[in-house]
C-alpha cells in the first residue's frame, strides 16, 4: 500500500499561514509566484499526459481537561505514572498501543494542479541534503535546492556518519538545519524524513519540528512561519522515537492535503528544529543530524476490508464479534467496530465484545481496518444479532422501565452551572400542593467560582416532549430561591481551582442540604476536606458546616476519586450493610485518575451537632476499581479513559432496586488531545503556534474518543453489599444492564450530561443537560420508573404504541426494508432524512392497524453515506440510522 509520486522540480514562495481558520493561508508578497512560474519550462510546454489524484483526507467547560504546568499523567507500561517538571506545559504522550489513534479519511478530491510528468510506478527517495563532516562534504540531491540553512549553534562533526550537532545547549528553539531552493510543489503521498545519530551513552526520546516557510529558528508565535510536529518513521501514530546509544533513528512528516497540517503547497525551503521529549535541551549536544530526505513512499492507501465477520450473543447485554484480518501489503494494526452506523468499539486483534447493549434488541455490526498511517478500509459485510431478553432478577430495576416524560428549561441565571442538583421533597409546597403534578423542588448549582459555591432552588414544571430542537418551546422552571453561597471557608481556601465538581443531597431527617466539593484537574494525589452541609430553611443565613475529610486525610480516596456525586441509600439497607451510613459520594475522573471506573463510598450524616471542620468521617467502600497502572480485570467492563460518568443515584420502584451511574460512555479508541481531526495532542505537541480546534474543542485538549453514547448503568445492590461485607473485591461488581439514552432527545450537539437527581417519592429521575450552543443553558430531562418484570412488559414500556426495527440489509445498495410494529390503531408517519436534516422521502403518512409492517426503500440516485429514518405516532417517535454503501 505505497503511493508513488514522481519528483517535481517545482515549488512555491514562502507561504505564511494566517491566524484564521485552519487551512486558510496567505502568501508573502516578496515570494509570490504563479502556478505556471512553479513549473519548469520543459514541463509547461508539453501536452498533458497524466493527472495526479490525491485523497483528501467537548463536557467540562474549561481547559481543565488539559494537564497544567509541571504535571502529567504519563503512560508507562500498562498504565500511568505521575511526572513533574516545573518548566513545562504538561504533555501527554501515549506510547503504549492502548493510547494509539488514527486519522480519519474524508472524500476524495482532485489536486488543483495538473502535472505533466511520466508515471514511474515506483517510490523514489532524494536526499535533499547530506550534511557530511565538513562544509566541503555537504551534498545536495534536488536540482535548484542547494542553499544550506544552519543556525550558529550547530557545528560539523565526523562522529557517527558525520553531520550537524549543537556544540552547547541551544535551548528549545535555538537550533535549525535545512535546505532551500527554487519553488516546488509538495504533494500528499510524499514525506520528509530526517536521520539522526545518538552519540551519547543513554537512549533519548525525541522528535523534531519541520517548517516549509521559516528560514531560521522557530518563533513560538509563528510570526515567521508555522512549524509542524514530526513523528515516528516506523509507526506514524507515534510522535516520539527512542534512539539508542550509537544508533540512528528517523523522524518523518507526511505531506497532508487537509487539516491543521495541510502542506500540499508550493515552498522554497525545508527547515528542521530538534525537539527532545518534555522540552529537554541537554541531549541536543549528542543528537547529530545526518541528512534530510524527500520520499514518495508515504502510505495513503487503505487496507482491504475485513472479511468473515461473525457475531455470538453472550447475554442480554453483550455480543462478541470476530473477523478475519484483511489482505494488505503493510498490515492492519487496529480495527473500528460499528454498530448501526456509529463507532461502537476498538480492537487491535480480530475480535471485540460489545458491552452495555440493551436487552432484546437487534443490532447491525460492521468492522473497518486501519493501518499505521491511519488509513481506514471500507466496511466489512454486515452481520446482525439480537441480545437476549432481560436476564436480571425480579427485584432489579429493568432499564425498559424508565419512561421518558420530556424536558423543561432551567432559568437563564443558572446558565453555565448545573454541576449538581438535588430534589427537595418539601419545596414548592411539597406533596400538599394539589395543583402540581410534579411536587417538590430542585436545588441546583449556579456557575461556581473559586471563592463562592452558589446554590439556588427552582420549581418543577411539567416536562414536555417538543417537536424539533428548539428549547424555547419547553416549559420553564421558576426560581424559588436565588443562588447563594453555601460553601464553607476551608473549601474556598483551596490553592488551585479550575472547574468545580459538586454533589448535592437533601437529608430530610436533619433538614439539611449536604454538599461535596472537588475540582476537575485533580492529578497531584492531594486530598482536601470536601464534605459540608447547611440548613435548608435558610441557605444564605445558615452556618456552613464543615468541610470534613472523607476517611483518613493521608489515605485514599483522594480528591480524584470522590466529590462528583452525592446520593442517599435506603436506611434499612445501610443499617444492614454499611453501619448505617446513608450518604454516598464518588466520581469517575477521566484518564483513569479515579481508577478504572466509577467509585462509591458511604458515610454518615453528621447529626444534630456537627463536628468541627477538618475532622474525618468514617467510610465504607462500596465500589472502587483498580488503579490505572493495574490490570483490566480490575476495570469496569468496556472501560475507556474518556468515559464521562457524571452522577449516581439509588433507584427504587415497587420492591425493585438498582444503583445507577449516569453520563456519557466513550466508544471507540481513546486519546489525549482533540476531537478535531481526531487529533492526539502528541501529534501537535511541537507545533508552533499550537493549532486551535475551537469548533470541536472550545475547551482545549482533554480525553477524547470516537463517539460518546448517553447512558445509564445499573448496578446490583447485592454486589455492593458483598463489597461492603468483604466477600467481594471492590473492583469486581459490574453493571447488570444499561439504558442507552437516545441522542435525539438532547438539544445540544454533544448531548452533554452534567448531573442527575432521584425523586424517591415520585419515582422520577432528573438529568441535567448542558447546551453550549445556547450560551450554556441548562435543560432538565425526566424519566418516571415503572416496574417491569417480563420481556413483553419491557417492550410495552420502551415503546408505548410502536416499535421501530433496524432496516435490513444495512449497509445496503440500492434498496432496503424498514420494519416497524404497531400495537394499537393510530396515525403513523415514516420519513427518511439525510444527516443534515433534509427530508429525502416520506414513506408512510396514514392510519395503521395493529401489526408488523415492512416498507421498502429504494435509494437509487442518492449519494452514499449515512441516512436517518424516523417514525412518529401521536406524541411518540423513534429514529434509527442506515448506511447506503458503495
Amino acid at each position: 500500500m505505497r503511493s508513488s509520486m514522481p519528483f517535481l522540480r517545482t515549488g512555491a514562495g514562502k507561504s505564511r499561514w494566517s491566524s484564521g481558520p485552519a487551512g486558510t493561508r496567505h502568501t508573502n508578497s516578496s515570494y509570490r509566484t504563479t502556478e505556471s512560474d512553479c513549473l519548469p519550462v520543459s514541463i509547461r510546454k508539453v501536452p498533458i499526459r497524466s493527472v495526479f489524484i490525491s485523497s483528501a483526507c467537548s463536557r467540562s467547560r474549561s481547559t481543565a481537561n488539559a494537564p497544567s504546568a509541571g504535571t502529567a499523567a504519563h503512560p508507562s507500561g500498562s498504565g500511568f505514572r505521575e511526572i513533574r517538571n516545573p518548566r513545562l506545559i504538561k504533555r501527554i504522550e501515549n506510547r503504549e498501543s492502548n493510547m494509539q489513534t488514527r486519522i480519519p479519511l474524508v472524500n476524495l478530491c482532485i489536486c488543483a494542479l495538473v502535472l505533466i510528468l511520466p508515471k514511474t510506478g515506483k517510490s523514489e527517495t532524494v536526499t535533499l541534503v547530506r550534511f557530511g563532516s565538513t562544509p566541503g562534504t555537504t551534498t545536495f540531491g534536488l536540482e535548484g535546492w542547494e542553499t544550506l540553512l544552519k543556525s550558529g549553534s550547530l557545528n560539523y562533526t565526523a562522529r557517527g556518519n558525520g553531520g550537524l550537532v549543537a556544540t552547547a545547549d541551544p535551548g528549545e528553539y535555538g537550533d535549525f538545519r535545512g535546505v532551500r531552493g527554487t519553488p516546488r510543489r509538495f504533494f500528499r503521498g510524499e514525506r520528509i524524513a530526517v536521520t539522526w545519530y545518538n552519540d551519547s551513552d543513554e537512549p533519548v526520546s525525541f522528535t523534531a519540528r519541520i517548517s516549509f516557510t521559516d528560514a531560521d529558528e522557530p518563533d513560538e508565535s509563528g510570526a515567521d512561519g508555522r512549524w509542524y510536529t514530526m513523528r515516528g518513521f516506523q509507526d506514524y501514530r507515534l510522535t516520539y522515537s527512542e534512539i539508542l546509544p550509537r544508533q540512528t533513528a528517523k523522524t518523518v512528516f507526511h505531506i497532508a492535503d487537509s487539516g491543521v497540517h495541510r502542506t500540499d503547497s508550493v515552498y522554497t525551503l525545508v527547515n528542521i528544529n530538534l525537539a527532545v521529549e518534555w522540552g529537554s535541551t541537554y541531549q541536543k549536544r549528542f543528537l547529530i543530524c545526518e541528512q534530510i530526505e524527500l520520499r514518495t513512499d508515504a502510505d495513503v492507501s487503505p487496507p482491504e476490508k475485513p472479511s468473515g465477520l461473525t457475531a455470538s450473543v453472550l447475554s442480554d447485554s453483550e455480543i462478541r464479534l470476530g473477523w478475519n484480518a484483511p489482505a494488505d501489503d503493510v498490515g492492519a494494526v487496529e480495527y473500528l467496530v460499528y454498530r448501526d452506523g456509529e463507532v461502537e468499539g476498538y480492537a487491535r486483534v480480530t475480535e471485540h465484545t460489545c458491552v452495555f447493549l440493551e436487552p432484546a434488541t437487534e443490532y447491525t455490526f460492521t468492522v473497518t481496518a486501519l493501518d499505521a498511517a491511519g488509513n481506514e478500509s471500507a466496511h466489512s459485510d454486515p452481520v446482525r444479532a439480537a441480545t437476549r431478553a432481560f436476564l436480571g432478577r425480579e427485584d432489579l430495576i429493568h432499564p425498559a422501565g424508565l419512561d421518558y416524560l420530556g424536558a423543561f428549561l432551567v432559568p437563564e441565571v443558572f446558565a453555565w452551572g448545573g454541576e449538581a442538583i438535588a430534589t427537595n421533597p418539601h419545596g414548592d409546597g411539597g406533596r400538599e400542593n394539589p395543583a402540581d403534578n410534579f411536587p417538590g423542588a430542585l436545588f441546583l448549582t449556579h456557575l461556581n467560582q473559586p471563592e463562592n459555591g452558589w446554590v439556588g432552588e427552582i420549581d418543577i414544571p411539567a416536562p414536555r416532549i417538543p417537536h424539533g430542537k428548539d428549547p424555547d418551546g419547553l416549559n420553564q422552571a421558576a426560581i424559588l430561591r436565588a443562588p447563594v453561597n453555601i460553601r464553607p471557608p476551608n473549601v474556598n481556601a483551596w490553592d488551585f481551582v479550575d472547574v468545580w465538581r459538586t454533589g448535592l443531597e437533601v437529608v430530610s431527617g436533619e433538614a439539611r442540604l449536604y454538599s461535596t466539593w472537588s475540582i476537575h484537574y485533580t492529578v497531584t494525589g492531594e486530598k482536601h476536606a470536601s464534605i459540608s452541609c447547611c440548613n435548608i430553611s435558610d441557605l444564605s443565613g445558615s452556618p456552613r458546616y464543615g468541610a470534613w475529610f472523607l476517611g483518613d486525610p493521608g489515605r485514599t480516596p483522594i480528591d480524584a476519586m470522590m466529590g462528583d456525586w452525592l446520593f442517599s441509600l435506603p436506611q434499612e439497607w445501610a443499617d444492614a450493610h454499611c453501619s448505617g451510613r446513608t450518604l454516598v459520594t464518588g466520581r469517575c475522573r477521566d484518564g483513569g485518575l479515579s481508577g478504572l471506573g466509577p467509585t462509591l463510598y458511604a458515610f454518615s450524616p453528621v447529626g444534630r451537632t456537627p463536628p468541627p471542620a477538618g475532622q474525618s468521617l468514617d467510610l465504607t467502600t462500596l465500589l472502587e476499581y483498580g488503579p490505572v497502572d493495574g490490570y483490566l480485570p480490575d476495570a469496569m467492563a468496556g472501560y475507556n479513559l474518556a468515559d464521562d460518568w457524571r452522577d449516581a443515584a439509588w433507584l427504587s420502584a415497587d420492591g425493585r432496586d438498582a444503583v445507577s451511574v449516569i453520563g456519557n460512555k466513550a466508544l471507540g479508541d481513546n486519546w489525549y488531545g482533540y476531537h478535531g481531526e481526531r487529533m492526539r495532542h502528541d501529534w501537535v505537541i511541537a507545533d508552533l503556534p499550537c493549532p486551535d480546534f475551537w469548533e470541536t474543542d472550545p475547551d482545549g485538549k482533554g480525553w477524547r474518543s470516537h463517539t460518546r453514547q448517553p447512558m445509564i448503568l445499573f448496578y446490583d445492590p447485592q454486589d455492593l453489599a458483598a463489597v461492603a461485607g468483604g466477600s467481594m473485591p471492590s473492583g469486581r461488581p459490574q453493571p447488570y444492564a444499561a439504558l442507552r439514552i437516545p441522542k435525539e432527545i438532547f438539544f445540544g450537539i454533544d448531548h452533554e450530561i452534567f448531573s442527575a437527581a432521584w425523586d424517591a417519592e415520585n419515582r422520577i429521575l432528573y438529568v441535567t443537560e448542558f447546551v453550549r450552543e445556547r450560551d450554556g443553558r441548562l435543560i432538565l430531562h425526566a424519566w418516571r420508573i415503572h416496574p417491569v418484570s417480563t420481556a413483553a412488559d419491557a417492550d410495552a414500556k420502551r415503546l408505548p404504541d410502536f416499535r421501530l426495527l433496524q432496516n435490513h440489509p444495512n449497509p445496503f445498495n440500492p434498496s432496503t426494508t424498514i420494519r416497524f410494529k404497531v400495537k394499537k390503531t393510530g396515525f403513523v408517519n415514516l420519513k427518511v432524512f439525510n444527516v443534515t436534516g433534509q427530508e429525502i422521502a416520506e414513506l408512510i403518512n396514514e392510519r395503521k392497524k395493529p401489526g408488523e409492517y415492512r416498507v421498502p426503500f429504494d435509494a437509487s440516485g442518492l449519494a452514499t453515506g449515512l441516512y436517518l429514518y424516523r417514525i412518529q405516532m401521536d406524541e411518540y417517535r423513534d429514529v434509527k440510522k442506515m448506511i447506503l454503501s458503495d
